[in-house]
């Protein structure tokens, strides 16, 4: 019955996130990158596309066609940092409506023994579940608020979300890089095809030591 419920508090949160895209989402993903090109200043440009990547943790906005407008609109250098920034400050967003939701309340619905072995697999593989989640629709804004009730601890979800964040943009800069040099659609097929394996190789090489330093302070 408590894994029921333990389930059913993540199907919950996928529904509340699904939703909007289900209702909103095929008009905005036509319209926002229209406007958001449309706009006069690079700067504007920029911070908009920022506060629409930050915006995308309740709204049904389509970060990934933000992020390539933002690249292909400010070049692949400041758009890459721009798409950085944006999913970097969407993760903190998440992160800390997680910390707000009422931790006790949850743990007493779905019931302790869950709750505590969650919490402490959480714990263990947030910092992989951060990075391999941040490209995917859905699953890299319920990630984040995710690993926000489950109180993991503050520097290691922001290295994990720092390096996510840092990785996407690069692989969106190449992206935009490549349609410059190749028009068609070949950057987008090896922007597919590499962006996981790139995401894969980066969280086993650089977030072992920060694993391994948050579970020794957990202990």
């Amino acid at each position: 019955m408590q894994w029921l419920r333990a389930v059913l508090l993540l199907l919950v949160m996928l529904a509340i996130v699904v939703l909007p895209f289900l209702l909103w989402g095929d008009r905005l993903e036509h319209r926002l990158p229209l406007w958001l090109a449309g706009l006069d200043a690079r700067w504007l440009i920029a911070l908009v596309g920022i506060a629409l990547l930050v915006a995308d943790i309740g709204l049904p906005v389509p970060s990934s066609v933000i992020a390539m407008t933002l690249c292909w609109s400010l070049g692949p250098l400041w758009g890459g940092l721009a798409v950085a920034v944006g999913t970097l400050l969407a993760f903190a967003a998440g992160y800390g409506i997680g910390r707000l939701v009422p931790e006790s309340r949850l743990r007493h619905w779905v019931g302790d023994p869950v709750w505590q072995r969650m919490t402490a697999l959480a714990h263990r593989r947030a910092l992989w579940w951060i990075v391999m989640a941040r490209p995917l629709p859905v699953l890299a804004e319920v990630s984040a608020v995710l690993v926000g009730v489950w109180r993991v601890p503050l520097l290691p979800a922001f290295a994990s979300a720092t390096l996510a964040s840092v990785l996407l943009a690069i692989g969106y800069a190449l992206s935009a890089w490549l349609g410059r040099q190749t028009p068609g659609g070949l950057s987008i097929l090896v922007f597919a095809l590499a962006l996981p394996a790139l995401f894969w190789l980066a969280s086993r090489r650089l977030l072992g030591p920060v694993s391994g330093a948050a579970q020794q302070a957990n202990r």
